[in-house]
């Protein structure tokens, strides 16, 4: 199984999400990608012995997570998990969610709002989550918490379907939900323990208003866009 960690700019919290990992599952290939940083985040995962692989500059998180899984699908394994950088994702939450989807689910979500006492961020980044989840349920009839989480576990299909070409490379929040719909996968949560982040920034900061917008009209491209071009797998 490989655990992919988009990151950008985390040279200060990237030794403690590897050790981490390593120490809770040691038997997980890592590899961490490296989205155009400008602090010693490569150079961090090259002292740590974890396999790297560097965006040529900064593309941004979707196309971190999309590299990632695109890797994972060349080198054949069953399943790839996203795991941020930044310290709020928990290595204990990973095994419900490769249990799910080795029960059948193609992809699965780690949800902070059905795990006890996990952090769930301000009020404002709440009632976004809300929004969005409000969404891709209006959209795919999927009854999902957390659309925005950036831990998941993903089957085959999934990667398959996320290395797509036309998959949203900005901010695959929501509108990769409808896309996975779309594509009749089997979509899932489990609960996750989130922890507040370690990074003093945020891959929206500054941008929440242009965010929004655009994952308003990424949700539109994701509804409207031909079926055909979701089974070319």
């Amino acid at each position: 199984m490989l655990v992919a960690i988009p990151a950008w700019n985390e040279a200060e919290n990237l030794e403690a999400v590897i050790a981490e990992l390593r120490r809770v599952r040691p038997l997980d290939h890592l590899l961490v990608v490296d989205d155009g940083s400008t602090d010693d985040t490569p150079h961090v995962a090259r002292r740590l012995g974890c396999p790297l692989l560097e965006l040529p500059f900064n593309l941004g998180y979707g196309a971190a997570i999309q590299a990632g899984i695109k890797h994972g699908l060349r080198h054949g394994y069953a399943v790839v998990v996203t795991f941020d950088a930044d310290g709020q994702h928990d290595p204990g939450d990973i095994a419900a969610l490769v249990e799910a989807v080795a029960a059948g689910a193609d992809l699965v979500l780690g949800s902070r709002f059905t795990a006890p006492e996990a952090y769930r961020g301000s009020r404002i980044r709440q009632s976004g989550r809300r929004v969005f989840a409000g969404l891709a349920r209006i959209l795919t009839g999927l009854d999902l918490t957390d659309p925005t989480s950036g831990l998941k576990a993903l089957g085959q299909r999934a990667q398959e379907l996320f290395a797509l070409a036309r998959f949203p490379d900005r901010h695959p929040d929501a509108d990769a939900l409808v896309l996975a719909s779309r594509a009749r996968l089997r979509v899932e949560e489990r609960p996750a323990r989130m922890r507040p982040s370690r990074n003093r920034h945020s891959m929206h900061d500054g941008r929440a208003i242009a965010y929004t917008c655009n994952m308003l009209f990424s949700l539109l491209v994701a509804a409207l866009c031909r079926e055909a071009d979701l089974k070319r797998w």
